[in-house]
């Protein structure tokens, strides 16, 4: 038993007693910090806030429960063996474990303590406190336990000791079907409050970042009608649910005292987090496309994780439940790396977003796991992993979801901008001309500003078609679209009428100026040179020119420029004829 000695103060000095007195309190300090594995009375003093497991002795139950009496008994008899972890640790639909740990209140009043066990889940807690071999104290607590209070939220179950001076025992009893982990602390008050703003912080963090993530990923979805953003958006919602379940926030705030629920709450969400995990991916990576057979292996392996977690819930078997839930989130973890690698290899570049994300999000599921099951010792990093992971992935993921739709509106520029250009010059075509130009008109109509149009043909194009080929024929279009948008200002309007023909909007220039204009193009078309320099092909073009003066449509002007162009072509071609003068070289 840890216990201060006490110095004989009648033959030490004042002065050696208090040396003595903090060399010996530093002891029981060491003592209390280094030796938690000999069978003493723990100082309350000197409790750490950390889990307890070292200071603690374990008894398994085999056949009927033990009564409390049964337990001290066996506790007296050695029956309890000493535990070597920090947290103990027992698995998937253990038997119920007694933990008893003594300690020593130095007081002379009692001591208000606090018996925190932050696991959330468990079915049911018996904590007994026994003083000089009598129950002083018997609390009850637990997901089953009907008209109990709700956990409290991220702490879990945190039960309130009065312990006299003296030495006490502590006995508790735990027994759940779902993953049975121990991380057992007792605080007092201050201990408690440092604790639970701890805590806080870091759920009010993550809360925080999975709230904004959900309500951009609607905000987007609402906006541009993606699926992907909508089944992001549940897959994280789900994850947020399970999040809560687990740290007990769900229980406390959203279904408080449905005791059934809070059973099967979390291995549910845990098997629709992986079949909405599996929906985003399929729709995401487009594997309908690039990879069918893996589009229905998805599709098979969420029916049969939903199939399977049904079959057990209706048949009442909560560890098998609890298990088929946990083998799902890692197969699901490792599928999506897959399926990430598989987008990767069809030439996907936001898959690798996908992967890296797919690779956070498996990581901290797994370590979660195997910390709250089997393979991993506890920790509080290891038990909160999986949420950072996803943190980690709603980052990597908003950015995949941010470049794989950006590659789409570049594909949608890229495709509207083929619908409006000619593919051979590069200028607009016809329909993308009216668009431009109507408001340009109308503008220059209510404005009384003066505005022409230019209707530009290739002389004898037909004749180049036939004796040189079309090809030829393609290099003297676009080397005339060459000189139009060199020569042309940049707030002209240029495109492919059709054929060899050609329209040019001129906003703020009248029929004088868009004469001078044409003539400009007409001489330089005129020294353009095609072929060879054996066999040589001159070019040249005829121009008609109308301005706005009693025109009522854009339609109108365009005709009239037309009619001119015809007159140029009678004329004997190479030439500009317009509305402002007589057709002339």
């Amino acid at each position: 038993m840890l216990k201060p000695s006490v110095a004989n103060t009648h033959t030490i000095d004042p002065l050696h007693a208090g040396i003595l007195a903090r060399l010996l309190t530093l002891a029981v300090l060491w003592l209390a910090l280094c030796l938690p594995m000999q069978s003493s009375a723990a100082v309350l003093e000197y409790i750490p806030s950390d889990p307890l497991g070292r200071w603690m002795d374990l008894l398994i139950e085999q056949g009927q429960p033990l009564t409390i009496n049964d337990a001290i008994s066996r506790q007296r008899e050695g029956h309890f063996a000493r535990n070597r972890e920090a947290v103990p640790k027992f698995g998937i639909g253990a038997k119920p474990v007694w933990l008893y740990m003594t300690t020593e209140n130095t007081g002379a009043e009692p001591a208000e303590r606090y018996l925190q066990l932050e696991i959330s889940w468990l079915d049911r807690i018996d904590v007994y406190v026994v003083h000089q071999g009598e129950v002083l104290k018997h609390r009850i607590w637990g997901d089953t336990v009907r008209g109990a209070p709700p956990p409290v939220a991220g702490l879990g179950y945190v039960f309130d000791l009065t312990l006299p001076p003296g030495e006490s025992e502590i006995f508790v009893r735990v027994a759940t079907a779902d993953p049975m982990l121990l991380p057992v602390r007792l605080l007092d008050a201050t201990q408690l409050g440092n604790l639970q703003r701890q805590y806080d912080y870091g759920y009010g963090l993550l809360y925080g970042f999975l709230l904004a993530l959900l309500a951009y990923n609607a905000m987007l979805y609402i906006g541009l009608k993606e699926r992907s953003y909508l089944d992001y958006v549940l897959y994280v919602g789900a994850f947020a649910i399970l999040n809560l379940s687990y740290t007990g926030h769900g229980f406390a705030w959203l279904w408080s005292g449905n005791t059934v629920w809070q059973q099967y709450a979390i291995p549910i969400f845990m098997v629709i987090i992986g079949c909405l995990g599996l929906r985003f991916a399929d729709g995401f990576l487009n594997l309908k496309e690039h990879a069918p057979s893996f589009h229905l292996f998805v599709r098979w392996l969420s029916i049969c994780g939903l199939l399977g977690i049904t079959v057990t819930i209706l048949g009442q078997q909560q560890s098998v439940t609890v298990l088929i839930a946990f083998l799902f989130v890692l197969v699901f973890s490792t599928v999506m790396v897959i399926l990430g690698v598989i987008a990767i290899r069809h030439g996907q570049i936001f898959a690798y977003y996908f992967l890296a994300a797919a690779l956070s999000a498996m990581f901290g599921n797994t370590v979660t796991a195997l910390a709250v099951w089997i393979g991993l010792p506890y920790s509080p990093i290891a038990f909160h992993a999986a949420g950072w992971g996803v943190v980690i992935e709603g980052i990597l993921l908003a950015l995949a979801l941010a470049y794989r739709m950006r590659q789409y509106q570049r594909a949608q520029n890229r495709a509207a901008h083929l619908a409006r250009t000619d593919q051979l010059t590069g200028l607009l075509n016809r329909r993308a001309f009216l668009e431009h130009a109507l408001p340009i008109w109308n503008l220059s109509r209510r404005n009384e500003r003066p505005l022409s149009v230019m209707m530009v043909d290739i002389d004898h194009f037909k004749k180049i078609n036939d004796t040189h080929g079309h090809a030829m024929g393609d290099r003297a279009l676009q080397s005339v679209s060459t000189v139009l948008m060199e020569i042309c200002r940049n707030s002209d309007i240029i495109a492919r009428w059709g054929g060899e023909e050609f329209v040019i909007l001129l906003p703020e220039t009248n029929g004088e100026q868009a004469t001078q204009l044409g003539e400009r193009l007409r001489a330089k078309i005129a020294a353009l040179r095609l072929g060879t320099l054996r066999s040589p092909i001159r070019l040249s073009a005829s121009f008609g020119i109308a301005d706005r003066t009693r025109h009522e449509s854009l339609e109108q002007l365009i005709n009239e420029a037309d009619e001119w162009l015809y007159r140029a072509k009678q004329s004997g071609r190479n030439r500009v004829a317009g509305n402002s003068l007589m057709p002339s070289r």
